[in-house]
Parts: structure tokens; C-alpha cells; sequence
């Protein structure tokens, strides 16, 4: 059986098709114990008892958001953490740029 050009770029079409059926599109989201949470759960009770909903949240680097699905409680714990890293931050950012540190005459 000869190779050509053409077959081997028929099936290097073939496995990159096969391949991307293999990554995981279905936007789920695992969680601390082993149940999964998935975009067609959206609405239902989770296990912690709150309703399960998604949000889109944009990655950096990427001009895709990725849907991510958490219950009420985990999200209100996600808004929690993210509030608390930018006013770090922000702190942070302004104790460094102001007073002693911008002037040197301390």
C-alpha cells in the first residue's frame, strides 16, 4: 500500500475530527465531592439544596467565555472570594503608590 500526500492528510483530518469529539463541550464543572454539575442541570437542586445556574465568565486570553454552572451557595462563595481579591488588591496597588514609598522622605 503506498502512502501519498493525500492520504495522510485525509487521515490526519480524521484523527483531529476524532479528536475534538473526545474534549470535554459539555460545560461541566466539578465540585468538591464527586458529583458533577452540568449545563443541563441549570434550575435544578443541587446538592446542597440551592438551584443550580450558570454564568458565562470571560478567561483571559481567550475571546470565548466559558459557561460555568455552581449552585446559589457556591456562587455567593465565588462573589465572595473575587470581592475580597480586589479590594487586596486595590489596597495593595494603593498603600505601594502613595506616601513614603512615591516620596522617600519619610
Amino acid at each position: 500500500m503506498a502512502f501519498t500526500v493525500k492520504s495522510c492528510i485525509v487521515s490526519l483530518v480524521a484523527a483531529a475530527t476524532l479528536g475534538g469529539c473526545a474534549a470535554n463541550t459539555s460545560g461541566m464543572t466539578a465540585l468538591a465531592s464527586a458529583d458533577t454539575i452540568t449545563a443541563g442541570m441549570e434550575g435544578e437542586t443541587a446538592p446542597d439544596g440551592t438551584v443550580i445556574k450558570c454564568r458565562s465568565i470571560q478567561v483571559t486570553g481567550s475571546r470565548f467565555p466559558v459557561k460555568e454552572c455552581k449552585s446559589e451557595a457556591a456562587w455567593e462563595n465565588f462573589d465572595q472570594q473575587m470581592a475580597s481579591n480586589a479590594k487586596n488588591e486595590t489596597d495593595k496597588f494603593q498603600r505601594l503608590n502613595t506616601g513614603c514609598s512615591t516620596t522617600g522622605s519619610c
